[in-house]
């Protein structure tokens, strides 16, 4: 038998959980709306690689990449600060 504090907790996190996931799926419907509008084909130079994409494919990658390295520093920054 579960308590009412019990109860409370596990029902706490359920409306800011529903709202993240509405706003997700609105962020993903916005994402897939831009990369569908943007399909011009732009020649992509990096590093003496050439790719041939679609220019909101690859604005959407150079997006990932960049949140990939603001991630990394991040945990960096949080590891370091945790050893101090």
């Amino acid at each position: 038998m579960t308590t009412t504090a019990e109860t409370a907790t596990k029902r706490r996190g359920g409306l800011a959980s529903k709202l993240a996931l509405l706003v997700a799926l609105v962020l993903v419907a916005a994402l897939v709306i831009f990369v569908l509008q943007n399909t011009v084909h732009t020649t992509v130079n990096f590093l003496g690689w050439n790719f041939a994409l679609g220019q909101g494919v690859a604005l959407l990658g150079a997006a990932i990449v960049g949140a990939v390295i603001t991630l990394t520093a991040t945990a960096a920054v949080k590891v370091h600060r945790a050893v101090r």
